[in-house]
Order: structure tokens, then sequence, then C-alpha cells
């Protein structure tokens, strides 16, 4: 699941409010998300990166309880799926970032970019029981959360500019002139329609809204007052002659954007506080963390199980080669069995023919499969499921070819680790709920308190 800005009405590709200085910050958050994406995806041609990475180091909302994953809040935020994925982002960094930096300074511009991404994966966390439990486990990657931090800023700093928005209708490129506090209005109201009515597939548009919001009400805290105050000369002095022949202007945001963009907020307002209020969580879950290394190359994957329905769970997983090895060790009622519940179990050469369901169409055939478990030693929780296990397991692979079903020759091999932890789904949502909510509230004063002293262009000319 991949935040990005490919959802918006077109592309800006210009605007008013260009820095007067090189924007140093911008630029060297943007060369170290292409290094990483570089590296990330070098295997693969550099038109995606290898899914490894997005399991070890996506935010995973399930796992925001254990402080030991807390480094997947910033490693996350340099992670991108593929080539259209950086490019889109980078790109409206570089357009945006450079006005919001200036006006900023730099060190005030990064804790808002970091602070916005972070708080973005509150927000995708908060939201995900409209996915379901299959999206406390899918890894979010990207840094549009952190970007739309910066859009949000950029809003309430430079409502009033001018861009120049290009896209495509009936094949013929087009470019419209756009005011800012419109085309960020609209974005931004889109976030929200994809994200309540699920539209948005696997994009992580809550992380948008999340982030955009916490710019709004991050700028009151981190906004360099006399900075600003000098900005402010300096724009009032290219503007007087309007003044001298009398043009009205009123700082700030229009009236009529106030009343939209609170409109936009109070959804995310009401989400939250239903988080709080309601028993959205669905009981407990299992996180589970599989490393092994399979023919010499080592895997990290994470899924996510809820009991008692544990095979349902299984394909869930990012790697075909989890799949096959989490199926072997339920089929041998090693993952999951009430019988061991608070047990431990140690396992040397044991050899079974495991029953293993294969889906042909309509049709479901069960394939006994040789599996040889040359040790196992394992530890169960209370409920019966593997709280941590390892070992070494060989097994035959199904091969299917249309409607044939074969059994490869030679067995594959897995040295493994798993580890499980229980999770309450309710206290996830009650407590990135509660951030989401100060942030939401925090915005809209900033909204309807703090625009006239934060705005360096008005909407009004």
């Amino acid at each position: 699941m991949h935040p990005t800005f490919k959802n918006s009405f077109g592309v800006p590709v210009g605007h008013t409010a260009y820095s007067r200085k090189r924007a140093t910050v911008t630029l060297t958050i943007i060369i170290l998300n292409v290094l990483v994406y570089l590296i990330t995806s070098y295997n693969n041609f550099f038109l995606e990166s290898n899914d490894y990475w997005a399991s070890i180091g996506g935010f995973i909302p399930s796992l925001i309880s254990e402080p030991s994953q807390w480094y997947r809040l910033i490693t996350s935020m340099f992670l991108h799926a593929d080539l259209f994925h950086i490019l889109f982002n980078m790109y409206f960094l570089y357009t945006f970032g450079r006005a919001v930096e200036e006006a900023l300074g730099e060190t005030r511009f990064l804790l808002l970019y970091f602070v916005s991404g972070i708080i973005a994966s509150i927000f995708h966390a908060a939201f995900s029981f409209i996915g379901g439990p299959l999206s406390y486990v899918v890894p979010a990657i990207g840094a549009s959360g952190a970007i739309s931090g910066i859009l949000g800023a950029y809003l309430i700093l430079y409502p009033g500019t001018s861009l120049v928005v290009g896209t495509v209708l009936f094949m013929f490129p087009i470019f419209l002139p756009i005011k800012a506090s419109y085309y960020l209005i609209f974005w931004f109201a889109m976030q929200i329609l994809y994200g309540y009515t699920k539209a948005a597939g696997s994009t992580a548009v809550f992380a948008h809204a999340g982030g955009f919001i916490a710019g709004i009400a991050l700028l009151p805290l981190l906004v360099d007052r006399a900075r600003l105050s000098q900005f402010k000369f300096i724009e009032h002095i290219r503007t007087l002659p309007y003044l001298l022949f009398g043009h009205y202007r009123t700082e700030g945001l229009s009236t009529t954007t106030k009343i939209i963009l609170a409109s936009l907020i109070i959804p995310l307002l009401i989400g939250s506080v239903f988080t709080l209020v309601l028993p959205l969580g669905q009981g407990a879950i299992k996180s589970v963390l599989v490393q092994y290394n399979y023919e010499g190359t080592s895997f990290s994957d994470y899924l996510v199980v809820q009991l008692p329905n544990v095979e349902s769970y299984l394909s869930d997983a990012s790697f075909d080669e989890t799949k096959i090895l989490l199926a072997r060790l339920y089929a041998a009622k090693l993952l999951y069995n009430k019988t061991y519940a608070n047990r431990e179990l140690n396992l040397s050469n044991l050899s079974l023919e495991l029953p293993v369901n294969v889906v042909l169409g309509s049709l479901t055939k069960i394939i006994n499969v040789n599996t040889t478990i040359t040790y196992f030693k394992g530890s169960y929780d209370n409920d019966g499921f593997l709280s941590y296990g390892e070992g070494n397991l060989s097994t035959q692979l199904i091969i299917i070819q249309g409607y044939e079903i074969y059994l490869s020759y030679y067995p594959i091999s897995y040295n493994f680790k798993i580890s499980s932890s229980s999770i309450s789904l309710s206290n996830i949502i009650r407590y990135t709920g509660i951030v989401s909510f100060v942030v939401a509230v925090t915005a809209l004063i900033t909204v309807f308190k703090k625009d006239k002293e934060l705005t360096l262009v008005s909407e009004y000319y």
C-alpha cells in the first residue's frame, strides 16, 4: 500500500511563490529519496523496488504498539514502490517545498516535513478499520504523507498564488491557471472521498489527508514570527501599487475557502471521534514476523492473523515463499494448535505427508505433499498459536500447469524463525484516534483563527 499524488486532477507546472535562494533541505530530501530508490530497485532495472524493502521498512499499522518497530515511521518515508511513485512525489515536493522552506527556514521546514509524515502514518493506522483487518499488516510506503504536510502549510501560507495546472483532455494537453487554494482543496477533498468510499484501492489516502491537516496544524507552532513579519513586509511592498489605487484587500483565507476546508476536516474529526467512542476493533490479532533463508536468499515478511480462521489469512503474506512455509506449518498443526496452549514443543527428523488444498477454478483438490521437519523448537501462547518457533523444513513444491498438478521431484528447504505477538486492534484504533482528533481540532483552529497572521500571499487581491 503506497500513497501517491497521481489521484489529483492535474499536475501543477509552476506557481508564483518561487523561492529566492536555493532550497537546501528540499533538494537534500529529494536526493536522499532518489538514492534510496536506486538502492532498492537496481535489481529490477530501476522500474520498481523489491518487496523485501517494504517488508522491513514500510509502516505496518499493527506494529505501531511495539516501540522496537517505530523506526518504520521514518524509513517508510524514503521507500517508493515504482518509478512513477517516486517521480510524482519528488515533483510535488520540489514544486511546493521550496516556497515553504523559504518561509519557515531550514530547521523548521525539516521538522514540519518529518512530523507531518509521522502524523500521516498515525492517521493511516487510526482509519485502517475502514479497510478491515488486512489493512493493519499491509506495509505503507512513500513520502507523500510528509509532502502532504508541505501542501497543507503551503495552502495557509500562499493561498493566493497562481498555479498553472497541466492535464489531458481527449488526448490533448491543456494548461489552466488556477489559484493554489482551489487546487489544494480539491485534491484534499478527493483524498477524503476516496478514503471513505474505499475507491482508492491500495493507496493510503488517509495518510494523505492526515499529513495535509498536520501541516496546517503544525504551522503556527513552527513558524518564525520575526521571519514571517519580514516576508509580510516584502509582500506588502510588492502589492503597494494596488493599494494606492484603492483596491480592497483582505488578508488570509476567504470565508468561502474556510467553510469548504472546515467541511472537509470535520469528516476526519468525526472519524476520529468514532475511533474513541465506538467498539471498532475486532478483538485481538496475531502480528506474525516470519524470517527465513530460502535457497540461499534471506527473507523477512509480516502478516496478520485472527483466530480461529488462520488458514484464510496465510495467502495475505507478501511472498509466495512465505505462503508455502506457513501453509506447511499450518498443515502440520505446528502454527496453530489449541492442544499446545502454554506448551513448548521439540521435534526432530519427522517425515510427514501433509494435505494441502489446491484450488483449480471452481474445484478444490487435496494434494498430499511430502515434508520433512529436520528439527523444530516452538513455544505457544494461551490460544495455542506459535509465539516463537525455529527450525528446518524441507518440502515438495506443488506445480500447476493448466488443470494438471505435479509435485516437484527435488524438495526445497527452509531455515526459519517465526515470532508472534497478540495486539489489541481496539487499543491501536483508540490511541491513534486521540492523536488524529487533536490534530483535526488544531487544524480547524488554525483555519479560522490563525490564517491572517500566517498568510503571506492572501487569497484576495
